[in-house]
This record gives structure tokens, C-alpha cells and sequence, in this order.
């Protein structure tokens, strides 16, 4: 029994290109474009962060005021992105943020960070204080 091998069409190839093009130029304009820093419908609101890339590992540092250390998630998505959740003690407000034009109120932090550089998740370290998450992930070495 001979195993009938189906041509792609020129057609295929090409519309598979373009949504591989498409995916990429979504993700490029995520990194660039900022959107809200904010989820209304779950409640949640993104925390300020910063990652600093050094020689032999990558540091993040995550602001997480009010936040109960308990309920405290940093998960590994995959190779290169960071999930960082929490639930806060109280309800926030736009209002108390300053924010007069939107109504809605928080309850959790919530966010996700791509590493830019081969890092071992596995070996991540995270240390939580006074509100402030400091994680450390060593950098893979180059052979």
C-alpha cells in the first residue's frame, strides 16, 4: 500500500506564510504598543515591573502593594515567560488611583514577562518584601 503524499498548494504555502508573518508582527507590536495596564473584566490590575539582564542572570523586580504574600504565584509558562499573580488584601478604585473617566475597582495583580535571553526556570529564585518581589533566574551558559 503505497502512502499518498499531498501537494500544498502554491496558494497554501503562501496564506500559511502570511500567518506566520501575521503572528510575528502581532507579537513585535505587543512589545511596543502599550495598552492598558488593567483588566476590568477579572478584576485585575498590572503591576510596575522592571528586568535587568546581567552576565549571569536576569532580575526582575515586581511593585506589589497590598498584596496578601499567601496567595503570591510566580509561575514558569514556558522557557522564556513569567505568569506573576496575586490577590490583593483590599478592593482598589480608578478613584483612588486618581483616575476620574473609568469606574471599576481591582482585586488581583496580574501579568506577564518574556525573558529575552536562554534563562534555566527551573533554578528561579524569588524573594518577597515589603510589597516588592524580587526574582532571580540564572542565565543558560553558551558552549
Amino acid at each position: 500500500m503505497a502512502i499518498e503524499r499531498k501537494r500544498r498548494s502554491f496558494i497554501d504555502i503562501f496564506d500559511e506564510y502570511f500567518d506566520d508573518m501575521e503572528r510575528e508582527l502581532d507579537r513585535w507590536r505587543e512589545s511596543f504598543v502599550e495598552g492598558p495596564s488593567w483588566n476590568l473584566k477579572a478584576s485585575t490590575m498590572e503591576p510596575l515591573k522592571n528586568m535587568r539582564v546581567l552576565p549571569t542572570e536576569v532580575v526582575v523586580t515586581v511593585d506589589l502593594p497590598l498584596t496578601k504574600e499567601s496567595s503570591l504565584k510566580v509561575k514558569a509558562l514556558d522557557e522564556s515567560t513569567l505568569e506573576i499573580s496575586a490577590q490583593m488584601k483590599r478592593k482598589m478604585t480608578f478613584k483612588e488611583l486618581g483616575i476620574t473617566h473609568h469606574k471599576g475597582e481591582f482585586q488581583k495583580f496580574h501579568c506577564h514577562m518574556r525573558v529575552p535571553v536562554p534563562v534555566q526556570m527551573n533554578k528561579m529564585k524569588t524573594k518577597f518584601k515589603k510589597g516588592m518581589l524580587e526574582i532571580h533566574i540564572p542565565r543558560k551558559r553558551r558552549h
